[in-house]
């Protein structure tokens, strides 16, 4: 690896200048989660303990450094640049890797201006699928990234573990000194507060206080920074706590927190809790409480459930464009950490950064399997196998753990890593189709020298998005009438597939033809969706539906997204 010689002279790195994740254990976490080898007895502090495994074991890893601390005398940076996102992306190509795993999110610009978005085509263009994140800006409506078609976009979810002491869920705790066997007296953060601070804040937003003596220290949660409240619990340490509790606002719910080193040891609770226990507090003169030692809890229903801060869509380069495509365990994921960082050699994690490389293992294992598919190919089936439901059978539910999430948190569902593998059907498409797709965005756009391989790309008079052969279905602007056309290729044994069809609310929809007979491998059919609706009796919000092919087998389900148009 080399620098320019005017920074090497000028700029001071606080980094090696080598692919070694040398800041925040990122690089190392998300590497390990999608190829890392089979270790037994591994765990953080003892949570979690058992055997670690990558998703795909035996696959070939390679590093590629796109974030950098550098100091120079006219500007500092701390992150990535498109230029350093673009070069690992060259680099990859020219290595000849299958896949590609981004934990990033992008900047959302528009097509043709976006560095990472023509990175990624070029990768996809040399047969290299992108898995990458949707982002960690959610519950809010449209901030899922990385939009592109042609990138495999991932939310991110729960797993079917906690960690609890009492019955009570840990959604964040790791034991840094020993685990009180005692009782300690109980304080609120406003009772901490230093001289002058306001009572509020002191109480909401981790304020520094001080304290007296070996205390719990309470503060009501409000907002989800790993950084505040790492802070607040050095704080707390040096103050003379044993123990933290944080508090959910009630507009928050029982959201989840960013797993992180705690100074002191840690519990989060829910608003619901949180009150019971301020009533505890309030009741007496003199209150006390401890914190146990903490059990690893399997098989916990329901789950998944959205983790709150998982970009959500709809997507805001082109809302006829489902994003993200699917969630993945994104949760209080354990994974591979720098030691001399972490003191430990696996560390938890929590992001869409930890559900893209769940995806980008299994997008590996299904190019092992087929090695001769497109990045299209492998992407639906993906897609088309992964589940709306939980481990209960029913919808995945929110992160408040109330309402059902839609199709803009989780995409087209779950993976279900086995079923991808033989999925049936696939939605096949190649760089033309993407490069008739980018035609229409901008609408000005006539040619296309940054993503065609020829000097310039003639594009087509008409583009229709209802014909894009995407594995999702999206119509915005409906009127009433429409018609979706798409291509089914076969990519297992000959067989008849029949559709099932549940319409959004207020939408009839038909399928023609009634069955796809598949007589052959790779053989390619041709289907329409026909939608009808009363539109004056329409919901103007957006509305939710999904169409399943399936041969007795194979499961082949696409979400249908309908939004009206303005009245």
């Amino acid at each position: 690896m080399e620098k320019n010689s005017n920074l090497q002279e000028n700029c001071t790195f606080n980094q090696k200048l080598s692919p070694r994740d040398d800041t925040d254990g990122h690089g190392t976490h998300t590497l390990s989660t999608a190829g890392g080898s089979i270790v037994p007895f591994a765990s953080w502090g003892g949570l979690a303990n058992g055997t670690a495994i990558g998703m795909a074991p035996k696959a070939r890893l390679v590093a590629y450094k796109t974030n950098w601390n550098v100091q120079c005398p006219t500007f500092k940076t701390i992150g990535s640049n498109e230029i350093d996102v673009m070069a690992a992306f060259e680099a990859a190509i020219d290595d000849g890797v299958d896949v590609i795993n981004y934990s990033q999110a992008s900047n959302n610009s528009a097509y043709l201006d976006d560095g990472t978005g023509i990175a990624t085509f070029h990768a996809m263009k040399n047969g290299i699928l992108t898995i990458a994140g949707a982002g960690n800006s959610g519950p809010n409506a449209g901030t899922a990234a990385n939009n592109y078609p042609w990138v495999l976009s991932v939310g991110a979810s729960t797993i079917d573990r906690v960690f609890s002491a009492h019955g009570t869920r840990f959604y964040d705790f790791v034991s840094k000194v020993d685990v009180p066997s005692e009782l300690y007296p109980l304080i609120t953060g406003a009772d901490a507060r230093i001289s002058g601070a306001n009572i509020i804040m002191s109480r909401r937003k981790y304020r520094c206080y001080e304290g007296d003596g070996k205390d719990f220290g309470m503060s009501q949660r409000w907002k989800n920074f790993a950084k505040d409240e790492t802070l607040a619990s050095v704080v707390a340490r040096d103050a003379g706590a044993v123990g933290m509790i944080f508090v959910y606002e009630e507009k928050i719910g029982d959201g989840f927190t960013l797993s992180q080193f705690h100074a002191v040891n840690t519990i989060v609770l829910s608003y619901k809790d949180g009150e019971t226990l301020f009533s505890y507090i309030n009741s007496t003169r003199t209150p006390t409480a401890s914190i146990s030692g903490v059990t690893n809890t399997l098989g916990v229903k329901p789950s998944p459930i959205m983790g709150s801060f998982s970009s959500r869509g709809p997507n805001q380069n082109n809302p006829g464009i489902l994003k993200p495509d699917v969630t993945a365990p994104g949760v209080d994921i354990l994974a591979a950490c720098p030691p001399e960082i972490f003191q430990s050699s696996y560390c938890m994690k929590t992001g869409t950064s930890m559900a893209t490389p769940h995806v980008a293992g299994i997008a590996a294992l299904i190019k092992k399997v087929h090695p001769d598919w497109s990045t299209a190919a492998i992407k639906s089936a993906i897609m088309t196998t992964a589940s709306p439901l939980d481990n209960d059978g029913m919808p995945i539910r929110d992160s408040n753990k109330t309402s059902d999430a839609t199709p803009f948190a989780y995409g087209s569902g779950h993976v279900k890593p086995n079923m991808a593998m033989d999925p049936g059907l696939v939605y096949d498409m190649n760089q033309y189709d993407y490069l008739n797709f980018i035609c229409a965005y901008p609408p000005e756009s006539t040619t296309l020298k940054e993503f065609s391989q020829q000097h310039s790309y003639k594009c087509p008079r008409s583009f229709n998005i209802l014909d894009f052969n995407y594995p999702s279905i999206s119509i915005v602007n409906f009127t009433g009438n429409a018609i979706v056309t798409r291509k089914l290729k076969n990519v297992g044994p000959p067989g008849t597939y029949v559709p099932r069809i549940e319409p959004p609310p207020g939408v009839s929809i038909m399928v023609e033809p009634k069955t796809l007979v598949f007589s052959q491998k790779d053989q390619i059919i041709v289907f329409k969706l026909i939608l009808t609706a009363d539109i004056n009796h329409l919901s103007t919000d957006y509305i939710f539906g999904s169409l399943v092919w399936s041969d007795a087998k194979h499961v082949v389900r696409s979400p249908i997204i309908v939004k009206a148009k303005n009245k």
